[in-house]
């Protein structure tokens, strides 16, 4: 049985768009515990050198097709604080305190889908067991508690680390190969791998999917 807690309310209202759209409400930080693992929206506060330092990582930049210009302290807290809480999300993960890796969503709340990229920097950390220990929670909290229907994952074709993360999952689903997609940073084109994760609906192969909703869930 997953070890999976909430601690934010239900949602009961829709985000709004379009010209006469209401305010946004000041944004709910993301906060889950999954399987000895935490996930929580990051703050300018978490940023440290150790942070600085696997972000850079030759790994870390070469998977997430990051600028080769260094990223510093200042310029990773700026990153942070741009992720509003609505329409994007910076969510850390975090074992026994320490900051091992970071999801992040682009929400187009529209159409009530969103993409998630995903990276574990800090070494010794077994990147498959990391991703599906936590992933199952977040989805589900932005499927339960954010109105979400649809969630996508873009994994450059060349970043077989990522890729073996999708080997028997049984919640993304792959969806299309987008050819020459990606420019990196050589000028080089790479093909762009696309899965799905659904809140409800059918899966590819026609079979009814329903979200594991009875992981023990609860919400304070």
């Amino acid at each position: 049985m997953s070890d999976v807690r909430w601690t934010f309310p239900a949602m009961t209202t829709a985000y709004s768009s379009g010209p006469t759209a209401a305010p946004l409400p000041p944004p709910v930080p993301v906060q889950i515990t999954s399987n000895g693992f935490q996930l929580r929206t990051l703050r300018q506060a978490d940023v440290t050198p150790r942070f600085v330092e696997w972000i850079n990582a030759p790994a870390m930049r070469t998977g997430l097709n990051l600028s080769p210009q260094a990223i510093d302290d200042t310029t990773l807290r700026g990153y942070i604080n741009g992720f509003d809480g609505h329409r994007n999300h910076m969510i850390g993960i975090f074992d026994q305190g320490l900051l091992i890796g970071f999801y992040t969503l682009d929400v187009n709340a529209k159409h009530r889908v969103a993409t998630v990229t995903a990276g574990i920097g800090e070494t010794g950390c077994e990147h498959r067991r990391v991703y599906w220990a936590t992933i199952d929670a977040l989805i589900d909290h932005f499927f339960i508690y954010r109105n979400i229907d649809k969630i996508t994952a873009h994994v450059l074709a060349r970043n077989r680390a990522m890729l073996f993360n999708f080997i028997d999952n049984g919640r993304f689903f792959f969806e299309a190969r987008l050819r020459d997609e990606c420019l990196d940073q050589d000028g080089q084109r790479h093909d762009v791998l696309i899965f799905a994760a659904f809140h409800k609906g059918e899966r590819p192969a026609g079979l009814l999917y329903t979200p594991h909703l009875q992981r023990a869930l609860s919400c304070p």
